[in-house]
């Protein structure tokens, strides 16, 4: 089978870009090639298995579409994912699985730090726990308040749900 087309799902160049794509730090975006291959060299030490951030590049661009496998499983092992996930689509999903899973899990946390971060505040714990009960038509009212409020003293728009 040819390896830049694995089973009937992604490319291996669509495997890896979901991968950096994913797969970061939180609070900043994908990684770079050069960080991605600076962090394989430092793992691997002196004499260790690396991959050039213009391999990285090409395979993610598909311009390298038939990888070698030593090649392949550096990589996977930078990003905690088995070789494999480049060439089964079983394992792809499985391992896509968990990666949304943990995704969701710190996007969660960091929510519930946010939210404990503005509880935590005695005025704005007294302004949410005397909304509770009220009907949606009376938060939605409230929101616009709110909203309105944030515009007259220049603060941003807050990220909620669409009314």
């Amino acid at each position: 089978m040819d390896r830049g087309s694995p089973g009937n799902g992604r490319t291996i160049a669509e495997r890896l870009d979901h991968l950096i794509g994913t797969i970061h730090p939180p609070e900043r975006g994908p990684l770079s090639y050069m960080e991605i291959a600076e962090a394989i060299k430092r793992k691997a030490g002196p004499g260790g298995p690396t991959v050039s951030h213009a391999t990285i590049q090409k395979i993610r661009k598909g311009e390298i579409t038939d990888p070698k496998v030593s090649t392949l499983t550096v990589i996977a092992g930078f990003f905690g994912v088995p070789v494999t996930y480049f060439f089964d689509d079983a394992v792809a999903d499985r391992v896509d699985a968990k990666i949304a899973k943990v995704k969701e899990r710190v996007e969660l946390t960091r929510a519930q730090r946010e939210l404990a971060d503005m509880l935590g505040d005695g005025d704005v714990r007294d302004v949410a726990v005397r909304m509770n009960g009220l009907s949606a038509d009376s938060l939605r009212a409230i929101r616009g308040v709110i909203d309105q409020a944030r515009r007259l003293e220049g603060l941003p728009e807050t990220p909620g749900r669409d009314t």
